[in-house]
């Protein structure tokens, strides 16, 4: 069974994003992981937060996959902050 939320890991297997996610690389320490984000997570303050850093770090040209400098449990923390207070989770 598989549960819906705000993010899938990516396979590499995948061939492409769904339409109204976006591909981001959490790369804290090590090599990362693969995410894919949907689009509405993006306006939670949380992830605003995240999305700053990411500006600090990279840039606001990213292209393709959007890196985020952070580490993956911090990462998942924010996820599971945005699908706990998001209007679809509650229905």
């Amino acid at each position: 069974m598989r549960r819906l939320s705000f993010s899938d890991r990516v396979s590499d297997s995948s061939g492409g994003v769904p339409r109204g996610c976006v591909p981001v690389l959490v790369c804290g320490d090590g090599d990362g992981e693969r995410f894919v984000v949907r689009v509405e997570a993006l306006r939670h303050p949380s992830f605003a937060a995240l999305l700053e850093m990411a500006a600090q770090e990279f840039g606001y040209k990213q292209e393709g996959i959007l890196r985020v400098p952070c580490d993956v449990r911090h990462f998942k923390e924010v996820l599971a902050a945005v699908s706990v207070s998001s209007p679809r989770s509650r229905k």
